[in-house]
């Protein structure tokens, strides 16, 4: 399946919802649904730095993030899902998709966290210890619950 057929299975409102990952993932490090100029230069500069680094559907996903950019903060507000939800919508999605596309889409949404965590950080060459920790908790939230089973250290054959 190529990239545009990948982006036809989505109904508008599923696309919506994938489109706004990677501001979900901004809000839960800032801490806030308002992003100053500062904040939202960072976000753009982490779209383009992750849509780099990949090479499948999540460069398409980042692409139309990034040619919407006009209307995705207005349309972010109009959303007003809170972060968890909004980042657990994105898992619903990404249960649907292949293992190569959701872990291709996840690192990319991710991606734009880390960019703009290191943004934020000393010297813009690092995570602070709370980004980092928040970068964790968002990793966790977008597991699948397959992929949660799998990494549940109580099903491990090793004594605890």
């Amino acid at each position: 399946m190529s990239v545009s057929q990948w982006r036809e299975q989505w109904t508008d409102p599923e696309w919506a919802t994938l489109r706004l990952g990677p501001v979900w993932v901004l809000s839960a490090i800032a801490g806030r649904v308002r992003f100053d100029p500062d904040e939202r230069s960072a976000f753009w500069d982490a779209v383009t730095d992750a849509a780099l680094r990949s090479t499948g559907p999540g460069r398409e996903l980042l692409g139309t993030v990034a040619a919407e950019r006009r209307w995705l903060w207005d349309d972010f507000e109009r959303d007003g899902r809170p972060v968890v939800s909004g980042l657990l919508a994105v898992t619903r999605l990404l249960e649907r998709m292949s293992p190569d596309t959701r872990d291709d889409v996840r690192a990319s949404i991710l991606g734009v966290g880390e960019s703009v965590a290191r943004a934020r950080g000393p010297f813009g060459r690092r995570m602070t210890l709370e980004d980092e920790q928040t970068l964790l908790l968002v990793g966790q939230l977008l597991q699948t619950s397959a992929e949660e089973a799998d990494d549940n250290p109580l099903d491990s054959s090793t004594a605890i």
